[in-house]
């Protein structure tokens, strides 16, 4: 008879802890008849398990076909064992008390948005979570946000200081509820409750019903709120991850005193609809982008705005015009948390808006607020009232940005729902800690089985980014319990990441090796370790700027890279950055450079160039001697300077505002070409790719484009440097036709290339890649330098120190 029964042990990692997985094993050992146990450990899920033989096979078919909408199974092993002896043997299947254990290989989840069931449970009038806006399940909400420890339980969390009322408690214990071990598990009895804090100086926002002392209070408090926002203020509400600063995104005035509050004068603002049909009325895309909007993960989406529509066709009002002046995209997200929704309803009960600007609480260039302190300290006396809530965010975490480009949905800012991201197998022979780039900064950690990147944190331009960064290496480590004996930074020794290296090698009290990647080479890293590529590949590195090994900035690198090192095959015409920094910021001085390497002085200013008509003689002159200086000019290879001149010389830009906006115009006007002026770039014998031919083209034409005609001729020119660049990229790859093509960096973000890009390559045999769930941009650097380290295997096992 035992002939027909089995037991098996079978463990399985990825993210399985805070997802609904034991329940759903245990329901799925039931409707086997199997007997035995599910437990949750640190090392992940395992289960020990005996039956049927054909029940036990078609049951761990299903543990993988059917899992829980928010589980990903890495990895899974299947032991046979020994069948349990009569005295010893379960007589039902159940669900054991999680276990802590030392080696933490375990996943942890991305905060998740709402689901179904959750949202028709807030929207029901005889549920007891009706209206309650922290409602959750196993299969939706807060998860790394409020994670202080691993396994994730309930005591290890920002919850375990809410008791659980008798009824969650039911849930809580049930293995057949939706909210079986949901860990924010709560309802208005014994949860967390939103208050809104009012900061008006007058009353012209409150209404008749709201005196001086009264503290509103959950649903009363978001109706409130609605209220405040349809009569035009400005607010501050707190999520999941952080706050968001609020306003209507039809009325141009909010949006304005938005702009003054948090320093964004031109930067595009994101805006959450209530609904997709609302989404519909603003923007167009492809299926794939409504599957990405739509998504649980509930990102900003990057979408082409709508064509302009007569009046009779407008069924919401208008977009406010300075949500995202002159660009060609709208971000756009949906309601992600049971707050959100409930916002929205009051909104529609009181005749207010369904659009609402939504952008992070801070200042421009400051981390995201996550507590009401922070908020008063950057806007005090700035915004009408804060709609605050008692669960701590014990992690900040910003909302994702994606757009659509290259037939794929592809990350350009990797936060809530799709971060931490943890990618499962290589085995790291040390625990290391990468420490990513100056912008955009991220860290990343190799673990026994596993690496993980963090959520973006942002630029570590002033203390408070820096101590937010910092903080983030000490939790992600803390979070796993490991200190890494081993770090790895990158090579520029004035990034604070790589100062921050080198303090934590000389204050260590034990050993601790430091490793170095060179920017570029980790951008092609971060592309090789999201494919797990080990073969070495061809590397189009393209960004603003990061420091070379020849002591100049690079930034248009053709690079040979394997996992643990390159060759530098090609590179982009150096030319200077008069005045260092300063030219990023006013891209004139980038032309300036350029046509300096090709032209003399006063035949640059007989061209009378749009670009410097402002200029004085003086001004002119004084550029020309800092070019000549060379100390305050260093030479610069970056495909990314080269489109902020050629933006420049197409009057597109005068002074950047914001990181990327000369890319965006000039991707904005390339959708618009109609003749596809052809440009080209002339490829040296030893590599150099040179840029003076497009100059050469284009030059004698601007004198003699018509007023009327100014724009198609902007239109063109825009698309065609775009189109040369694309060009290079192919020309390059069919001379090395044996390696796999890797983009990486800023540049890749630009969707008109990468179409033109992939396009192109679809008519070749090699194989083309470029981030997908990682970041083109620096957000992926971290995870560039791990690849690098975990391919690097001579471990240095004493204290090396190196001066930044």
């Amino acid at each position: 008879m035992n002939d027909n029964f089995a037991r098996q042990y079978i463990h399985i990692t990825g993210i399985v802890q805070g997802v609904g997985f034991r329940p759903f094993v245990y329901q799925l050992a039931l409707q086997y008849a199997l007997v035995g146990w599910v437990i949750n450990d640190s090392e992940g899920v395992k289960i020990d398990v005996q039956g049927n033989t054909d029940n036990l096979e078609q049951f761990i078919i299903d543990l993988q076909q059917q899992a829980p909408p928010l589980s990903r199974i890495d990895h899974m092993t299947v032991t046979v064992a020994s069948l349990w002896l009569a005295a010893e043997k379960p007589a039902l299947f159940s669900i054991e008390k999680s276990q802590h254990c030392d080696s933490t290989t375990v996943c942890i989840s991305p905060d998740q948005g709402f689901c179904n069931a959750c949202k028709q449970d807030i929207a029901n009038p005889t549920s007891r979570y009706y209206q309650y806006p922290f409602t959750n399940c196993t299969h939706c909400g807060p998860r790394y946000s409020i994670t202080r420890a691993l396994p994730y339980d309930r005591a290890t969390t920002s919850m375990n200081s809410f008791a659980l009322c008798s009824d969650c408690q039911q849930a809580y214990q049930n293995p057949l509820d939706r909210r079986y071990h949901a860990q924010p598990i709560s309802c208005a009895i014994c949860g967390p409750w939103t208050r809104l804090i009012d900061y008006s100086h007058n009353h012209t926002f409150l209404s008749a019903t709201v005196s001086d002392k009264t503290e509103l209070t959950q649903q009363a408090a978001i109706i409130e709120l609605a209220r405040r926002l349809q009569a035009g203020a400005v607010v501050a509400i707190k999520g999941v991850g952080g706050f968001h600063l609020v306003c209507d995104g039809t009325n141009a005035k909010a949006v304005t005193q938005l702009r003054h509050i948090k320093h964004r004068q031109q930067k595009p603002l994101a805006v959450m609809v209530a609904d997709i049909e609302t989404a519909q009325q603003l923007v167009i895309g492809e299926s794939i982008e409504w599957q990405a909007l739509e998504s649980q993960a509930r990102p900003i989406v990057l979408m082409q705005k709508s064509p302009p529509v007569t009046e009779n066709q407008v069924k919401i009002p208008r977009l406010a015009v300075n949500v995202a002046p002159n660009v060609p995209y709208l971000g756009v997200m949906l309601p992600y948390t049971p707050l959100h929704y409930l916002l929205f309803t009051a909104l529609a009960e009181v005749n207010a808006t369904a659009v609402l600007v939504m952008t992070s609480a801070n200042v421009s260039g400051m981390p995201i607020a996550t507590d009401v302190q922070q908020v008063e300290q950057q806007f005090s006396g700035s915004i009408n009232c804060v709609l605050d809530h008692n669960r701590p965010i014990v992690h900040a975490c910003d909302d994702s940005v994606v757009h659509y480009a290259g037939g794929k949905i592809r990350t350009l800012r990797m936060a809530r729902g799709y971060a931490p991201y943890s990618q499962f197998g290589y085995q790291a022979k040390t625990i290391t800690l990468a420490l990513g780039a100056q912008q955009k900064s991220t860290i990343a950690l190799a673990l026994p089985k596993q690496w993980v990147l963090s959520p973006y944190i942002g630029d570590l331009n002033n203390l408070d980014t820096e101590q937010r960064y910092q903080q983030t290496v000490t939790d992600l480590q803390a979070l796993y319990h490991v200190t890494a004996p081993q770090i790895v930074c990158d090579k520029h020794a004035n990034y604070h990441s790589t100062a921050f290296a080198n303090q934590r090698v000389i204050d260590s009290k034990r050993p601790l090796n430091l490793l170095q990647v060179q920017h570029h080479h980790a951008h092609i890293l971060a592309v090789m370790a999201e494919f797990n590529l080990t073969k070495p590949v061809l590397g189009f590195t393209f960004d603003g700027t990061g420091w070379g090994d020849d002591d100049t900035v690079w930034g248009g690198e053709v690079l040979l890279a394997s996992c643990a090192d390159y060759q530098r095959i090609g590179h982009l015409r150096p030319f200077r950055l008069i005045g260092g920094e300063q030219a990023i910021k006013e891209p004139a001085r980038l032309l300036l450079a350029m046509l300096l390497e090709c032209y003399a002085l006063d035949d640059i200013k007989a061209m009378q160039l749009s670009a410097f008509s402002a200029w004085s003689e003086a001004h002119f002159n004084n550029l020309y001697q800092l070019w000549q200086s060379g100390s305050r000019s260093p030479y610069t290879s970056s495909m990314g300077r080269l489109i902020d001149a050629w933006a420049c010389l197409l009057g597109l830009v005068d002074k950047v505002n914001y990181d990327g906006q000369c890319g965006l115009l000039l991707e904005q006007a390339a959708e618009q070409d109609i003749y596809h002026i052809p440009l080209s770039f002339q490829m040296t014998a030893d590599g150099i790719i040179d840029w003076q031919p497009l100059f050469v083209h284009v030059l004698p034409l601007v004198g003699e484009i018509n007023d009327d005609k100014r724009q198609t001729w902007i239109n063109s020119l825009a698309h065609g440097v775009l189109m040369a660049i694309a060009k290079m990229i192919v020309t390059i790859a069919k001379q090395h036709p044996n390696h796999a093509v890797v983009l990486g960096g800023g540049v890749f973000q630009n969707r008109v290339l990468v179409n033109k890009i992939y396009h192109q390559f679809s008519e070749l045999s090699q194989s083309l890649y470029c981030g997908e769930k990682l970041p083109s941009n620096d957000g992926a650097i971290a995870a560039g330098q791990l690849w690098y380290a975990l391919h690097h295997h001579h471990i240095n096992p004493t204290i090396k120190s190196q001066e930044p």
